[in-house]
C-alpha cells in the first residue's frame, strides 16, 4: 500500500456539530425549525456534495434547492469553525504516518476553500497532497473521478491506494475505482450501512484505525 486517501468530514474531522448548527440556521430561516426530520434526512446526506444533499432533501417538499443554499450560506461559517475538530487520536494519528513516510491526499465533498482553510488550521498542510474536491472534478462523489485524480497525482495503480471514509459513498467511490476500502465508525454513518459496501476493513474507532493502517503500511 502506497497511498491512503482519506475523506475529510467525519473521518478526519468531526465536523458534526458544525454542519448540524447551519442546517439549524437554514432550517430556521426557511420557517422550518419545527421539523427535526428534515435535520435527519439531510444528515443522511453528508458525504455528498451540498447541492446533491439540498436537491434530495428539499425538492421533494417543493422547496427550491437554490434557494434554501442562499440561506445555509448566511450561516457565519468562518466564525463557527472552532466545532470542527479532529477526532480525539487523529491529529497524532496523522502525524506519525507522514513521520513514517506515507503519502496521504483527501478526497472530500468540502469545496476547496474552507478545505484547504481547515486542514492549515489543523496543521496538516505538509501531510496530505492532493486535496480533491468537487471544484476539481466532472462528476463528484460516489464517481470515482476524485479518487482517480489522487492515483494520478502519484503515478499509481488502485490496488496501490487505500481510500478511508466514514460514508457509504467513499466506500462506492472507492469500489468503482477499483481500490480497497476502510470503513470508520465514528462518522456519519453505522456500522451495517457501512458493511454493506463490502469494505476491506471497518474501524470503529481511531485506535482500531491505527492499528489495521499500520499493519499495512509495515506489511
Amino acid at each position: 500500500m502506497q497511498l491512503i486517501v482519506w475523506d475529510f468530514d467525519g473521518t478526519l474531522a468531526d465536523s458534526r456539530a458544525l454542519i448540524v448548527a447551519g442546517m439549524e440556521h437554514a432550517l430556521k430561516g426557511l420557517g422550518l425549525q419545527e421539523r427535526p426530520e428534515l435535520r435527519q434526512e439531510w444528515l443522511r446526506c453528508v458525504g455528498l456534495p451540498l447541492e446533491e444533499g439540498l436537491q434530495r432533501t428539499f425538492a421533494p417538499l417543493g422547496l427550491d434547492p437554490v434557494d434554501v443554499l442562499k440561506v445555509y450560506r448566511t450561516f457565519d461559517w468562518i466564525a463557527n469553525e472552532p466545532l470542527l475538530v479532529p477526532f480525539p487520536g487523529m491529529d497524532a494519528l496523522v502525524r506519525e504516518l507522514h513521520g513514517l513516510g506515507v503519502k496521504m491526499a483527501i478526497a472530500s465533498s468540502k469545496r476547496s476553500v474552507p478545505l484547504r482553510r481547515q486542514v492549515e488550521t489543523f496543521g496538516w498542510g505538509a501531510c496530505f497532497d492532493p486535496l480533491v474536491t468537487p471544484d476539481d472534478v466532472r462528476v463528484a462523489k460516489p464517481h470515482p473521478e476524485s479518487l482517480e485524480l489522487c492515483l494520478a497525482a502519484h503515478g499509481l495503480e488502485p490496488h496501490l491506494a487505500l481510500m478511508v471514509g466514514d460514508t457509504p459513498f467513499d466506500l462506492e467511490m472507492a469500489n468503482r475505482a477499483g481500490v480497497p476500502g476502510i470503513a470508520v465508525g465514528h462518522g456519519f454513518y453505522g456500522r451495517e450501512a457501512l458493511e454493506a459496501c463490502g469494505p476491506l476493513a471497518f474501524a470503529p474507532d481511531v485506535a482500531s484505525l491505527r492499528d489495521i493502517l499500520l499493519a499495512m503500511v509495515t506489511a
